[in-house]
């Protein structure tokens, strides 16, 4: 039982930093696609970074129209990577007290 739930976590945390890695590539790639004369305007991208609670930069913050067409393709990328992100994370937690209940009901009966 302890291999299985070790392998487990050792499983979704493989995975999570897989997705944070891919996440952190994409918006590194959407910030090098602007669109010539415009800028990124650092104050607002930052203020709703720190305001959001979330674990990395949030590409749908950033105004499309700013982008060049690359630039627009990587961030519906990092959009929609972000979401799997956030998906697999709260799968995360929902199996780990799935198991969590699963254990203590063991437990319990011996």
């Amino acid at each position: 039982m302890t291999y299985l739930a070790i392998s487990l976590v050792v499983a979704w945390s493989c995975g999570l930093l897989f997705l944070a890695g891919r996440t952190l590539n994409f918006i590194r790639l959407v910030y090098n696609n602007f669109a010539p004369g415009k800028s990124w305007g650092s104050r607002s991208y930052f203020r709703f970074y720190f305001l959001s609670f979330r674990f990395l930069t949030d590409a749908s913050a950033i105004d499309p129209a700013s982008l060049t067409e690359v630039g627009r393709h990587y961030r519906k990328r990092a959009i929609r990577n972000d979401r799997i992100m956030l998906a697999w994370a709260l799968g995360g937690f929902v199996l780990s007290f799935v198991l969590l209940v699963w254990a203590c009901s063991n437990f319990m009966r011996s």
